[in-house]
């Protein structure tokens, strides 16, 4: 009875000061799941700057249907590329994670043993002898 006592104060010592945020719940304000007000303004540069070059290309080519094209590609796949998942994470924030991930310097450590002798494991007579003893 002591004992569990004394262990309902201790699990109420850990416990006192945490709390749980349950799944699926956003911590920030979202317009719709997934986009918030910084998706909305990097969306909105994006269509300005589509808007920028479709006015560019609609001077030189005079073909308007190419330039709506350009301003719907700019506004709409920054717009599905900044949507975020249930994970709070948005593909443009997985790309960079994956880049991030590639550019890093990588270190592989590794111990060698004593009692493994290096120049017998890898000279030839130990892959002819593996060869051989495989190919009977």
């Amino acid at each position: 009875m002591v004992i569990d006592k004394v262990r309902k104060e201790k699990f109420m010592e850990d416990n006192y000061n945490k709390f749980y945020i349950p799944k699926n719940v956003s911590t920030r304000f979202e317009i719709v799941k997934g986009i918030g007000i910084k998706e909305l303004i990097h969306t909105g540069i994006a269509t300005v700057i589509g808007i920028i070059i479709a006015m560019l290309i609609n001077g030189i080519t005079n073909n308007f249907l190419l330039s709506m094209g350009i301003i719907a590609v700019f506004g709409g796949g920054t717009f599905v590329l900044n949507i975020k998942d249930n994970n709070n994470q948005s593909v443009i924030s997985m790309i960079r994670a994956i880049i991030r991930f590639y550019s890093i310097q990588k270190y592989y450590r590794y111990r060698v043993s004593s009692s493994i002798d290096m120049t017998k494991l890898f000279s030839e007579d130990t892959f002819i002898e593996f060869y051989t003893a495989e190919t009977k």
